[in-house]
């Protein structure tokens, strides 16, 4: 009943009758003389099995997943529609991954102004902005949904007004963020996470911005093709995507001369500008890709002890992706696809950057089957220039029926390097995952 009331205060009541009567009662897709509704969905259920013993007291050694993502699709005889996708995990675990996010609850219409057309959504929803393969750096729209996968391309539900008007001339899309959404981040039982607690709640959050999480944000990209090449430029400006972890330390150790105790950190969020480029070049069977950005960070962040450094009010660094990606088509005279990626991750801050992403050549090759099935196998490798540390996954997906495929992944660190502090909390999360998902 917790999840029908938090959904009902986003979303009108009427659209959640309709939904669940779209997930109970109504197979596929249904005319009506007012509208069409069309249903789907997915249920996953996952075994993860870590390799190594915990690193920290509380983690578990392994866990299953539950995940649950329907959606139902309404449209009227004028065009306007309704999406409404929901999505639901049961981690057996972590309480902190337990876990229920609206993917996408907007309204959609859409018409044209001379030789242009123009769309506007209102709600919730989730807009991706990029062209690299391992890393997106412009894409700051929606927040991270680490609870879902340590790979960080899960994404939380945005809130946001987005008009888009395109032509001949390109694409224009404007955005209105008016709340932020904080990491979710997984909890003491979990891992992928610090050795100490990182507090969630949202009394314990504390943002640069006087307005909090009802901070205005704005973005906007401009988007074109001239010949083989794919562009966009864009800006934002609102809250910070990354937090600012600050350390939490026991009041009785302060007031000794032993060193303090750490027991945690605060989540704090300062005020980002960034602007950016991406970049996709088609020569035959060849892609290049880059994602450029220029970022400006305002945080002020008193310092937990007087022997720690604050943060600098305002930084400005340059974070970048280039890369390709490679196709064999028909390889060894079969219908098999091979695609073969290259990639290079640098962040201007070098060793001090938030992200493990600072100095890091990314390889990979999809073999892709094109059979039934659909059938592909993944392989990738990343290694840190900066450290020793190296990162390898593996991942297999076959489509068993109509309506069930498998997913098979494998992660684990090749090679370890202690300095690197960005990495290091997570050296003994290597694990396997099989995954099951049913699709109506």
């Amino acid at each position: 009943m917790k999840i029908i009331s938090s959904l009902t205060q986003i979303v009108p009541a009427s659209f959640i009758g309709i939904f669940l009567s779209g997930i109970f009662g109504i197979t596929s897709a249904q005319e009506t003389s007012k509208y069409f509704i069309e249903t789907a969905g997915s249920i996953g259920l996952e075994g993860r099995l870590f390799l190594d013993n915990p690193a920290y007291t509380g983690q578990k050694k392994n866990n299953y997943i539950i995940t649950f993502e329907p959606s139902i699709y309404l449209e009227g005889d004028t065009g306007a529609s309704f999406t409404l996708k929901p999505f639901l995990k049961f981690d057996s675990a972590d309480s902190n991954q337990n876990h229920f996010d609206i993917r996408e609850a907007y309204y959609l219409n859409y018409g044209s102004i001379g030789n242009s057309e123009w769309e506007i959504r209102l709600g919730i929803d989730k807009v991706f902005w990029g062209t690299a393969e391992s890393n997106n750096p412009v894409n700051i729209i929606n927040q991270t949904d680490f609870v879902v996968h340590p790979d960080g391309k899960a994404k939380l539900g945005q809130p946001m007004i987005q008009g888009t008007l395109s032509g001949d001339w390109g694409t224009l899309a404007l955005l209105v963020l008016p709340i932020h959404r904080p990491q979710t981040i997984p909890g003491l039982k979990g891992r992928f996470r610090p050795p100490q607690l990182v507090q969630t709640s949202r009394e314990t959050i504390t943002y640069l911005s006087p307005s909090g999480r009802s901070n205005t944000d704005l973005g906007a990209r401009y988007s074109n093709t001239i010949g083989a090449l794919d562009f966009g430029i864009s800006i934002f400006s609102g809250t910070s995507r990354i937090p600012q972890l600050v350390p939490v330390f026991d009041v009785n150790s302060l007031q000794t001369m032993q060193p303090p105790i750490l027991i945690g950190y605060t989540q704090y969020y300062g005020l980002t500008e960034q602007f950016g480029l991406d970049i996709q070049l088609i020569i035959d069977a060849f892609l290049g890709k880059a994602e450029l950005v220029n970022r400006k960070e305002y945080n002020d962040i008193p310092s937990a002890l007087p022997t720690l450094p604050a943060l600098p009010f305002k930084s400005s660094y340059n974070a970048s992706v280039i890369g390709g990606e490679y196709s064999i088509y028909g390889i060894f005279e079969s219908d098999a696809d091979l695609t073969l990626f290259a990639e290079w991750n640098h962040d201007t801050r070098g060793k001090q950057a938030s992200s493990a992403l600072q100095n890091d050549l990314f390889y990979a090759a999809r073999y892709t089957l094109n059979d039934f099935n659909d059938t592909d196998l993944n392989v990738a490798l990343i290694d840190d220039r900066d450290y020793k540390t190296k990162t390898m996954r593996l991942e297999f997906n076959r489509q068993l029926s109509d309506t069930v495929s498998f997913n098979l992944e494998a992660f684990k660190f090749v090679a370890k390097d202690y300095d690197d502090t960005a990495s290091a909390s997570i050296f003994k999360d290597n694990y396997l995952a099989v995954n099951f998902e049913y699709n109506f």
